[in-house]
């Protein structure tokens, strides 16, 4: 929501929809994003409502569907106000936001769906947290938007809506129209919002809650590579490119990456040539290099130290390969040359 819109009368009022399956850490970062703006501000400067489906506050197939309240991934239940009981035509939201999870993508509410079609109708900002953005874009409100979602959704969102401008940014904001990752994004996400309202000393104050020291932009990509980009295409080059993050001070053998992802040897060079234009290999070693790249830049940890959390042989390793990709040393690298 643009600063001018978020500023317009207090308190902005946001409700979040409650997909059942939700994720319970992507709604807390964002509530208590708002919660902590508050006391910052010394105001109520933000309401918030959690909202559902009255017909189905469980979801299809949920344990105990008969219980009460919303049943987030890990089946801690919320209570919501249902949206059906709400008169009509009811108190507009300033913001409105489906918060989604592991069900999202087959979730259906066609209360939900008037429901934003009336949102959009009256000026809100509209939009998902994590793997809400299904139930938007079945909805029609990211036609000739932006949008992101989960790197693991991203196949099927691709799939399912081949039309959208989708991102693998960590968040999105649009015009009217917002998205984010999930997980702490949603933090990420609230904050910006903030700070385009109150400025950055505000969102500053409320990050440092969260021992949150910086807040990352929505350009920033979900993954430490652009390459996560192209490999949100393919699951089993996503998966092999995430084992090979979690096994930057210990490299894996390829076969044994590939026995992993359940293809062989051969399949797995074949993928990375074709999406990557790389062999397995190189790649690896070349997120292994931006990696200590990254770490001789933003730490004060020896060359050694870095070599060997990067999984080289000795300094020298490192050094020999660094100035192969970057064209300099460790030290001229760190000096920022």
């Amino acid at each position: 929501m643009r600063k001018a819109e978020m500023q317009k009368a207090e308190p902005v009022r946001i409700e979040f929809f409650l997909v059942p399956g939700f994720s319970l850490v992507a709604l807390s970062c964002a509530v208590d994003a708002l919660r902590a703006a508050n006391l910052v501000l010394g105001r109520r400067a933000y309401d918030w409502l959690l909202c559902c489906d009255a017909a189905d506050p469980g979801g299809p197939g949920a344990p105990e569907a008969g219980a009460a309240g919303v049943p987030s991934s890990s089946n801690i239940r919320l209570p919501a106000a249902p949206l059906a009981d709400r008169p009509a035509p009811g108190p507009a939201p300033d913001l409105f936001a489906v918060v989604g999870g592991e069900r999202s993508h087959s979730y259906r509410s066609p209360v939900l769906v008037r429901t934003l079609a009336r949102a959009a109708g009256r000026g809100a900002q509209i939009g998902s947290i994590s793997d809400g953005a299904f139930p938007v874009a079945a909805a029609g409100l990211f036609d000739g938007y932006r949008s992101t979602i989960h790197w693991k959704c991203l196949d099927a969102y691709r799939e399912r809506f081949p039309d959208l401008d989708i991102r693998t940014s960590i968040f999105e904001i649009d015009r009217n129209r917002f998205s984010c990752a999930g997980g702490t994004t949603s933090l990420d996400l609230m904050l910006t919002f903030v700070m385009e309202a109150h400025g950055a000393e505000t969102a500053a104050l409320v990050a440092e809650n969260y021992v949150h020291d910086r807040i990352r932009e929505a350009a920033q990509e979900q993954h430490v590579t652009a390459a996560i980009r192209m490999a949100g295409r393919n699951r089993h080059l996503a998966e092999a490119i995430l084992l090979m993050e979690r096994h930057l001070e210990d490299p894996l053998p390829v076969d044994r990456i590939a026995e992993a992802v359940a293809l062989s040897a051969r399949q797995l060079t074949r993928l990375f040539r074709a999406h990557l234009h790389r062999p397995p290999g190189q790649f690896y070693l070349e997120l292994r290099i931006d990696r200590a790249a990254s770490l001789l830049r933003q730490t004060g940890l020896s060359v050694s130290e870095i070599a060997v959390a990067c999984g080289f042989q000795s300094a020298s390793h490192l050094g020999r390969h660094l100035k192969r990709r970057h064209g300099a040393t460790p030290g001229q690298w760190r000096r920022g040359g």
